[in-house]
């Protein structure tokens, strides 16, 4: 993490992927300089097996100058992945050349050894089980090849390699979420408290300021009330916006849930002095398409409030999702609708309603409807079935 000066305040940034690239960088290239001791290690002991002395010392020099060279990349690539399977492959083939073939046929050790698991690894930090299991398919080949007659220990020695692979892919898999989700954590602690730093310097100045005009024009009357009113309206806006929780950051997965959108967090940006939005404790996540459209249609219903409530009319926007349903009700405490305004307005060409909401919510499968109690006031409910929620069955 970097600390780097701000415009009045200090501004982070967490940096990403090589605490994870070095951090397995490391261990597989502590497990390369392993796996060629414990070779030379078997060499040593099939030593009165051997025929031909001088493959065995240059592929031994070989595969060590690559175990220094591997370390200095910054991190596994596809040409690197490539030149370390050849060379494993390579020992591979040549265990037939070096070794007595009666020796082969009894299955001795090829000639890398385990050292043959270190681009299996490589594949999998580079590109997490698909790579891991594509590298150890690539040295499973070279040794069905190589053996004359594959016994139990091969096809041991190749299951083993395919769970290096996965396992080893896994982690890294786990470990880059894992860092993606602390680098959001770490953004929205930034977002809280940058939150926390600017509310107090509006307490201290404008919300004090505001609150004494509001009193002095109530005391002054006349052309002072209004500006009184217009001064608590404002308060009551900063402190909305100064207090309230923003929706937790969307979460980190596939490309199907990076093309859906957080439905809560594009209804917070509805709220203002005059308009509360109600949120549940999670992100609500849509397709893209199907989340602007229900935006639209609260828009458009708040739209309604604005034109027809009456002069210092509230709403609530309330959002719901359960396994069955996504529901955004849109309620006003305003003058509410005569019987029948709907339709005459339907006639009239104003399409308000039943183009801009009730037509969008039937285009996606779902609908709304509207009640107006006599003692004034009304509410809208926009409804929307659970499979357009992201993750449902089709």
């Amino acid at each position: 993490m970097t600390v780097e000066p701000g415009a009045g305040s200090l501004r982070r940034h967490y940096n990403p992927s090589p605490l994870i690239d070095s951090a397995g960088g490391r261990g597989l290239a502590l497990y390369r300089f392993l796996a060629i001791f414990y070779a030379a290690v078997l060499v040593g002991v099939h030593r009165e097996h051997v025929i031909h002395w001088w493959p065995i010392i240059v592929y031994g020099v070989v595969a060590l100058a690559w175990s220094v060279i591997a370390p200095l990349l910054s991190r596994p690539t596809v040409i690197a992945i490539a030149v370390e399977l050849a060379i494993a492959c390579v020992g591979i083939f040549l265990t037939s050349e070096v070794y007595e073939p009666a020796e082969v046929a009894a299955g001795i050790s090829t000639l890398p050894g385990v050292w043959a698991a270190s681009p299996v690894m490589a594949g999998a930090l580079l590109t997490g089980i698909p790579g891991g299991i594509l590298a150890a398919t690539v040295i499973a080949v070279a040794n069905l090849v190589q053996a004359e007659d594959p016994g139990q220990l091969t096809y041991h020695n190749i299951m083993l390699l395919y769970l290096l692979g996965i396992l080893v892919g896994l982690a890294v898999q786990l470990a880059r979420e894992s860092q993606k989700r602390l680098e959001q954590a770490l953004a929205m602690s930034e977002r809280m408290a940058e939150r926390e730093r600017i509310g107090r310097q509006v307490h201290d100045g404008v919300l004090q300021a505001l609150a004494l005009i509001n009193r002095r024009g109530h005391e002054m009357g006349g052309e002072g009330r209004t500006l009184a009113e217009l001064a608590a309206d404002q308060e009551r806006s900063l402190r909305t916006l100064i207090s309230r929780v923003e929706p937790d950051p969307p979460p980190v997965g596939s490309a199907s849930e990076a093309e859906c959108t957080d439905l809560a967090a594009a209804l917070t940006a509805l709220r203002s002095a005059t308009v509360e939005v109600v949120l549940p404790p999670g992100p609500v996540r849509l397709p893209a398409a199907t989340a602007r459209e229900v935006e639209a249609a609260v828009v458009a219903a708040l739209d309604n409030v604005d034109r027809h409530a009456g002069e210092g009319a509230r709403a609530w926007v309330l959002l719901d999702a359960d396994e069955d349903r996504v529901q955004v009700i849109v309620r006003d405490n305003g003058s509410g609708i005569p019987p029948g305004r709907l339709v005459e307005a339907a006639d009239e060409g104003r399409l308000g309603a039943s183009s801009s909401i009730r037509g969008r919510m039937l285009d996606l499968g779902g609908d709304a409807d509207w009640r107006s109690p006599a003692g004034g006031g009304t509410t809208v409910s926009l409804t929307l079935p659970a499979e357009h929620m992201a993750g449902s069955a089709p």
